[in-house]
Order: C-alpha cells, then sequence, then structure tokens
C-alpha cells in the first residue's frame, strides 16, 4: 500500500508529488530523494517536524536545504 506526498524544495520553490510505502517517516522520505537529512529541515504546516515522525496520505511536506557560511 502506498501513499501520495508531496514535496516542495525551498529555496528551489520546485514541488513534485511523491509515493511512499505507508506508514513512512521523514527519514524514509529524504532516502528515496537521496538527501542528507543532517543539512535539510522537514516542515509540514509551518511547523518544523522530527525526522522520524510518520507521514499521512496527502501531507504537504517542504524541505529546506540548511546553507551555513563564514
Amino acid at each position: 500500500m502506498t501513499m501520495k506526498v508531496v514535496v516542495e524544495f525551498f529555496p528551489q520553490r520546485r514541488e513534485i508529488v511523491m509515493d511512499l510505502p505507508a506508514r513512512s517517516n521523514g527519514h524514509d522520505l529524504m532516502k528515496s530523494l537521496l538527501l542528507a537529512p543532517d543539512v535539510h529541515i522537514l516542515v509540514r504546516d509551518d511547523v518544523p517536524i522530527p525526522i522520524d515522525e510518520e507521514l499521512k496520505e496527502g501531507d504537504r511536506v517542504r524541505i529546506i536545504a540548511v546553507v551555513s557560511g563564514g
């Protein structure tokens, strides 16, 4: 069984729809996108969520790339 999740990439402002296995969490999403979880923040409904939080059918998740420098 799968679920659809809308993923918005920021700051690129690009959006895709992902099919993920049911009961997937943020880490599963990052892994399927080949993104490093230590340099990205997941946001749902304008609230950051933990990487191990379970996602639900129809969720809209923003992935924010963390940029640092000095």
